[in-house]
């Protein structure tokens, strides 16, 4: 399975150390180059770890129209996100932010998330506990609602 990656779920796995998860789930991942520029900026948490992973997995929008236009409603990032996907004929997103996944939804993509590849991960035994990657994307500052906590939590079979 192939996909498109966004910054959010890029920053927050590279800041858990576990970049190496979308290497054993999929067999190709894409990153537009709006979101390279993104995670790779001076000063961006986990800038250079994320470079040297995605140096090779950049890829170009050639639909510069269809970005323009979903880039007034999403930012650039998740514009170029779903434009990539859509150009590459690859059903799936990973996005974090609620509004970039209904907007994929409504391009017709299917759309996961930090956490969704962190449940999946649990699923395949790449990872043994979710609730310890959850805690430490908490305490580095990553927003993880508590209702999408305890759901997670639930649907990993863990206690709080």
């Amino acid at each position: 399975m192939k996909a498109v990656i966004n910054s959010t779920p890029l920053i927050s796995l590279a800041i858990i150390d576990r970049l190496s998860l979308l290497d054993e789930l999929f067999e190709e991942i894409y990153i537009p180059n709006a979101v390279f520029k993104e995670t790779t900026r001076k000063g961006k948490r986990k800038a250079s770890v994320i470079e040297k992973w995605g140096e090779n997995r950049k890829a170009d929008v050639l639909d510069i129209k269809a970005k323009t236009a979903l880039g007034l409603i999403i930012d650039e990032g998740e514009a170029e996100v779903i434009v990539l996907a859509q150009e590459k004929d690859i059903g799936l997103v990973i996005i974090d932010e609620d509004k970039a996944r209904k907007v994929a939804k409504l391009n017709g993509l299917n759309v996961t998330g930090t956490i969704g590849i962190l449940l999946d991960a649990k699923k395949q035994g790449k990872i043994l506990q979710l609730k310890h990657s959850l805690d430490k994307l908490l305490t580095e500052g990553i927003y993880i609602s508590e209702y999408l906590y305890d759901n997670a939590l639930l649907l990993g079979k863990e206690k709080r």
